[in-house]
């Protein structure tokens, strides 16, 4: 084992979220339904048991879970009806961060990859020939690490995920941000032909869903925390700056090739553009941040110097 870990920051928080989920049906927005944190102290080597976070969280757009989605996560409906929501869910873990003393001074989003990592570090990138189906199954496996309880459960898969990111820092290897949501990316610059299965394809919708959105998952390929801290590395503001209530490369030529209006869209008033002048678009936008708060906050992502959040 190493001396000390190749590592930038103080702790690492392995984060999963189970979402709402029907098979084979990607038209409505996924919404978060369980919220799980593990904790790696990075000076200590340790994977702090004392302080997990684990919450469910009640969907408001699809309040119900379908067969498949409680069959998979191993989530019953009543664990849901008794939950609160995500803007509730939310406060509540800024609350445990600062009762850990994280102290979340700002809300940005950057985070580390861990299973773009694992591609990476893998000889010859050889991902596709490890044996399992997923990328659980491939980890645990080529790591000899064995995943406790459910691989779909949040609460059992952020644990394993700690056990992971542990030994790949064992194994001196580092561990830094890979990942960051920004205004703006090359790829969204060329025009996208939907594809017109794309409801029921996962690929094709997460190509839609990329293009919706106002920021956007990036690869981070070098990453200074002096510099770069809690900044969109496009437009290098903060988040009071860039806020992703603009779309700034605003997908005209993907709605216009819908058949019908996305729902995932008009759940998240995505489907406006607000590139257009009009003398109600302070209100407008002002509605849009109230009545999609928890869709909003989805994908804000908390870091700190003092801790990273791993994916």
């Amino acid at each position: 084992m190493v001396s000390r870990y190749r590592c930038p920051f103080k702790n690492l928080l392995i984060l999963d979220f189970n979402t709402t989920c029907e098979e084979n049906n990607y038209v409505y927005p996924t919404e978060i339904i369980q919220m799980s944190v593990s904790v790696l102290n990075i000076r200590d080597k340790l994977i702090r048991e004392d302080q997990t976070f684990n919450r469910f969280v009640c969907p408001v757009i699809n309040p119900v879970l379908s067969e498949y989605c409680a069959r998979k996560t191993g989530i019953d409906q009543n664990s849901i009806n008794t939950a609160d929501t995500f803007p509730v869910v939310y406060d509540q873990f800024v609350a445990w961060l600062r009762e850990h003393n994280f102290q979340p001074s700002s809300i940005f989003r950057q985070w580390n990859n861990i299973t773009s990592v694992f591609h990476i570090l893998l000889p010859e990138r050889n991902y596709d020939n490890l044996p399992g189906e997923t990328f659980v199954d491939k980890a645990s496996n080529y790591y000899n690490i064995e995943i406790i309880g459910n691989a779909h459960n949040a609460v059992d898969k952020s644990t394993f995920l700690a056990k992971i990111t542990k030994q790949i820092l064992d194994d001196n290897n580092l561990i830094t941000v890979t990942r960051s949501l920004r205004c703006n990316v090359t790829s969204r610059r060329v025009p996208l032909n939907v594809d017109p299965n794309w409801i029921t394809t996962f690929q094709s919708a997460m190509l839609v869903f990329g293009r919706m959105l106002p920021l956007v998952p990036a690869v981070v390929y070098r990453y200074f925390t002096d510099d770069d801290y809690a900044k969109c590395q496009y437009c290098k503001n903060y988040a009071d700056g860039c806020t992703g209530l603009v779309h700034k490369q605003y997908p005209h030529d993907v709605y216009q090739q819908l058949v019908e209006p996305s729902v995932f869209a008009t759940a998240a008033k995505l489907d406006v553009d607000f590139d257009v002048d009009d003398e109600d678009e302070d209100q407008t936008i002002f509605d849009i941040h109230h009545n999609s708060s928890s869709f909003l906050k989805e994908y804000n992502i908390l870091v700190n110097p003092n801790f990273l959040l791993i994916f």
